[in-house]
């Protein structure tokens, strides 16, 4: 017994490192084994660094929150930021080529092969400003309006995003068979929806047991909603799933997360 369970215990921590190379900017350096089971358990370990990113925010927004000294703006810009660099940028460069390829309004061989473009083109450049510039106000308005609670936002509002990212690779079709999100997805099922289902339930008595049950059933309807709007765009728009499309998922929810967070805590507080 003792044998048998060695190696599923490394394939788990050997998924957990793929999975925060992939999705983090931390500086891992080491080479994971890339495997049938190490892939699988890298996309069953989206939530929880979902829920390592933002714990890492929640606990300096908690605690600069407190410090007087500090202004409300310059603690929100600071936390803004981190939450970008912690991944990297990469989940933008994703929202960036989806958004070239949409506004080419080209049809969807045309838009897959603008989506492999590395440059960068103009509508990129100014979806991915309007995108950011609205979630640093939904996040300056929340922290000085109900700073009490915001941190919860800061570590429920990645995770969401990182379940709807492995949502969407698990139950897509693939626009093309070829590059990340084709390699992921051989070697995952809907299997892995359970996995998800038991996160959410472990978050959710985390919620109930700090009094934001309705934060999170809120939060969790308002990601439903835009995981299953968007999954219905992709197919539409491109044919399926890339690896931009997941980042453009994640970036996205992110935005309408703190839009619908700052919304409900306007109407509780107000």
């Amino acid at each position: 017994m003792k044998n048998n369970a060695h190696p599923v215990r490394f394939k788990a921590l050997y998924g957990l490192g793929l999975a925060l190379q992939f999705l983090t900017a931390l500086p891992i350096r080491t080479a994971f084994p890339w495997t049938k089971e190490t892939s699988k358990w890298s996309v069953l370990s989206y939530p929880a660094v979902g829920l390592l990113l933002g714990g890492l925010a929640g606990v300096q927004a908690h605690f600069l929150l407190q410090q007087s000294v500090i202004p409300v703006l310059m603690t929100s810009f600071y936390l803004f930021c981190f939450s970008i660099i912690m991944t990297g940028g990469l989940h933008l460069d994703g929202w960036m080529d989806c958004s070239d390829a949409y506004f080419s309004y080209g049809d969807k061989e045309k838009r897959l092969q603008i989506m492999k473009d590395p440059r960068t083109g103009a509508f990129g450049v100014l979806s991915v400003l309007f995108l950011l510039s609205w979630r640093f106000l939904f996040i300056f308005e929340t922290m000085k309006m109900a700073p009490k609670l915001v941190w919860l936002l800061f570590l429920l509002i990645p995770f969401f995003a990182r379940i709807g990212m492995g949502g969407l690779l698990i139950s897509a079709p693939l626009a093309r068979e070829e590059g990340m999100a084709f390699a992921i997805k051989q070697n995952i099922s809907t299997r892995a929806f359970p996995v998800y289902a038991a996160y959410l339930l472990l978050a959710g008595i985390g919620a109930w047991a700090a009094g934001a049950l309705l934060l999170f059933i809120s939060l969790f309807c308002l990601g439903s909603a835009v995981f299953l709007i968007s999954k219905t765009f992709f197919v539409r728009q491109f044919g399926g799933i890339t690896g931009d499309t997941l980042g453009a998922l994640s970036e996205g929810m992110e935005t309408w997360l703190w839009f619908g967070g700052w919304l409900l805590l306007s109407f509780a507080t107000g």
